[in-house]
């Protein structure tokens, strides 16, 4: 894979920018602060986007790259394959998406896959190499190799990292060291207090107990539900006896009228029982026919069966007539009937707060649920760190004892190369990481040799590594990759970039003239761009 042209509308300071880069050896001059890293982060955002995520720094890439002024904010890049393919790709980094043209001009953005987060990650697809091995292998800044002297034990760590684990940033230890703290801050031990865990036992036994005292009232409401039937039964029952009273009671009124009325009948009679009296009394003193005169005692021996019916009649009713004992037994019932109405009363009363509680424990059971899916959630991610500290043990192990045979002797030959054959052979134990083998036999932790060397291996295993990870012949770019290489071994490494990685299309950033003075020496063709402020 070869960048063939760049044009930059606006990135950060730089805007309106075109460079045409060519086969082979490109040296790219620019005093500080001319654009050179601007134009290397250029290259790797057209490739794989800009993140707007700080992760730990003050600005995210997208903020610190976005124009000042209300500039475009976008650029293109022309590429080829190996293959022959040519490719052309538009970004608008405000948009996460780019826009891919074929050679035809064409828009094939379509045939990659594309990620809400990532984008399209068409140049993966292509390559095979993701942006974070890209940057590790390809793209070598000066932020990666200049480092003082208190830094060598620090490239040296890294150096053990990216061969142990793919990424100079992780160590093995360091990555299960977080992986442990990680598992202890979002899931916690039975000795950890207020982890998440910890918490969700402690919210499903609280919550298991309140729903036990709830389910014991959701069984009352069964029993309210009885007592409530049974009071409206016995309310039933008092209204209609209370009816019936209440009929009764209006009969007995129309008995008095009806008492009263056969009362005064009786005092008819009796007075007409007397005069009659009288009157036979009369005729039997007075005519001398007394079968006449006894003729009225007919009338009297009528009127005394009348009044005897009459009689019986007013004993039947008084018989019956008892207003008073209706009364008390009708004030009975009221009293009777209040009292149930308040004990229903009461019993609504508890059947609202029994609701309540109810909805309550609706409310706890979808919580215990929820704790519950929780733990199960807890438990299954922390079975998943276990197995990935698992894996991550065996991968560790697989990696340093099947280092690839073609990157060992890689990286081999390159230090030899470009240290004029002083080291020859380069090993990597656990405990002080890069070895080199000394004339005498003896190995020593690169720690110890001075920055320059230190740079040279850093740099040889990176470009090491890069032969092994694509089938594309990557572009190599260096930026201010040399400023600890004396002359000869600036000499020595160009030549080895010239001879061993002609396949590859090489961009050297550089703010001195050392380089193309070199190169002159050395006869090398190269493409040289000036850079102006």
């Amino acid at each position: 894979m070869k960048i063939d042209e760049i044009k930059i509308n606006g990135f950060g300071k730089i805007k309106n920018k075109e460079i045409v880069l060519k086969d082979g050896i490109n040296l790219i001059y620019g005093e500080n602060e001319s654009g050179k890293s601007t134009i290397l982060k250029f290259i790797e955002a057209m490739l794989f986007g800009l993140s707007k995520n700080k992760n730990g720094k003050i600005r995210s890439d997208f903020e610190q790259y976005k124009p000042w002024a209300d500039l475009e904010f976008s650029g293109k890049m022309k590429y080829h394959l190996k293959n022959g393919e040519k490719y052309e790709i538009f970004r608008e980094f405000k948009k996460k998406r780019p826009v891919i043209y074929n050679e035809f001009g064409e828009d094939i953005s379509k045939q990659f896959n594309t990620d809400k987060i990532k984008g399209t990650s068409f140049f993966e697809e292509q390559v095979g190499v993701d942006e974070a091995t890209f940057s590790k292998t390809a793209m070598i800044s000066q932020q990666e190799i200049r480092l003082e002297k208190s830094d060598t034990n620090n490239l040296v760590q890294k150096i053990s990292n990216l061969i142990s684990t793919g990424d100079e940033q992780i160590s093995f230890q360091k990555s299960i060291e977080k992986l442990n703290k990680m598992q202890n801050e979002r899931i916690g031990t039975e000795r950890t207090k207020q982890k998440p865990m910890n918490v969700v036992n402690s919210n499903i036994q609280k919550l298991s107990e309140e729903k036990k005292m709830l389910v014991l009232q959701r069984e009352n409401v069964t029993n309210y539900l009885k007592d409530k039937e049974k009071i409206r039964e016995e309310l039933e029952k008092l209204q209609l006896k209370k009816e019936d009273l209440k009929h009764i009671k209006e009969s007995v009124n129309e008995d008095k009228i009806k008492n009263i009325e056969t009362k005064f009948k009786m005092r008819i009679y009796t007075f007409l029982l007397c005069f009659l009296i009288i009157i036979t009394v009369l005729l039997f003193v007075f005519l001398k026919n007394k079968a006449i005169a006894l003729a009225p005692m007919i009338l009297v021996v009528a009127n005394l069966f009348v009044m005897l019916k009459t009689k019986l009649s007013l004993k039947a009713e008084n018989s019956n007539l008892d207003s008073h004992k209706i009364e008390k037994e009708l004030e009975k019932i009221e009293v009777t009937m209040n009292d149930l109405k308040l004990q229903n009363c009461i019993l609504e009363n508890e059947k609202a707060n029994m609701d309540e509680k109810l909805e309550e424990l609706a409310k706890i059971e979808e919580c215990l649920e929820e704790q519950k899916e929780i733990k199960d959630e807890l438990i299954s991610l922390n079975t998943s760190f276990n197995i990935v500290k698992e894996c991550l043990e065996e991968a560790y192990e697989e990696i340093k004892h099947n280092i690839p045979p073609q990157f060992e002797q890689k990286l081999c030959e390159m230090v030899a190369n470009i240290t004029d054959e002083k080291y020859k052979n380069v090993v990597v134990n656990d405990e002080t990481g890069l070895n080199i083998e000394l004339a005498s036999g003896a190995y020593m932790p690169v720690d110890r040799l001075s920055v320059g060397t230190i740079d040279e291996m850093y740099l040889s295993l990176r470009l090491s590594a890069l032969s092994q990870i694509s089938k594309e012949n990557l572009p190599i770019i260096l930026d201010e990759s040399f400023a600890y290489f004396d002359e000869q071994r600036l000499k020595n490494i160009l030549c080895y970039l010239q001879d061993k990685h002609y396949h590859n299309q090489i961009i050297i950033f550089t703010c001195s003239n050392r380089e193309e003075m070199v190169l002159n020496s050395l006869k090398i063709e190269y493409h040289l761009i000036h850079l102006e402020k």
